[in-house]
């Protein structure tokens, strides 16, 4: 069995980002067709922007540039030569439109944005959850931004219960967090704010 390798999304990359995410044809929403046209584009764009308007299309090609020019972060996870997971895990100053779409306050910070980064979304391939693949892009995500010297991580894990559907965990899941060391912040009617200091 190949062992999960979890890389930083580079310009390099982006060819298996997109192909991970291609409409209809990736595995990333093999099992969820409507959310297909994302891209994990989603948290870039302000509530302004009627998100329901924009098109697969549309959507892929700003997610396209937004790699190119090193203007997104995030971690796939490879098995072999093939994508099996996505986190979008960002400086917080790179997703200034996050917590508008979440719905939620800001938290507030005891050190700069482009000090604190924010996790947004989990994608697994359909075929590979449950073995241990967003555990892999946590780990490596908090390796990653402990090296680059940030000072903390927020993430925002919902409140689905008993739900198995993919779509109401793809922020992660609060035990995970937890298991990685994060603390909850606080409370929202939907979602549970978790924060893990880094360094």
């Amino acid at each position: 069995m190949t062992p999960i390798v979890v890389k930083p999304l580079t310009s390099a990359l982006g060819a298996d980002f997109l192909r991970f995410f291609d409409h209809e044809r990736g595995a990333a929403f093999a099992d969820n067709p409507e959310w297909a046209k994302c891209y994990c584009h989603f948290y870039n764009v302000p509530r302004a922007i009627d998100w329901p308007a924009l098109s697969a299309s549309q959507n892929r090609i700003a997610m396209q540039a937004r790699v190119e020019v090193g203007a997104t972060d995030g971690f796939l996870a490879f098995d072999g030569e093939e994508v099996v997971g996505w986190l979008n895990a960002q400086p917080r100053h790179m997703l200034p439109h996050c917590f508008e779409r979440m719905r939620i306050e800001e938290t507030s910070l005891p050190c700069e944005a482009f000090e604190a980064a924010v996790i947004v979304c989990f994608v697994v391939a359909p075929k590979k959850r449950r073995q241990g693949i967003a555990r892999a892009l946590l780990t490596a995500a908090l390796a990653s931004f402990t090296a680059r010297g940030l000072k903390l991580i927020d993430a925002f894990p919902f409140k689905s219960g008993a739900s198995n559907l993919a779509a109401d965990h793809y922020h992660g899941s609060l035990p995970l967090f937890l298991d990685h060391g994060f603390s909850v912040l606080r409370e929202d009617e939907t979602l549970t704010v978790v924060r893990k200091m880094l360094g």
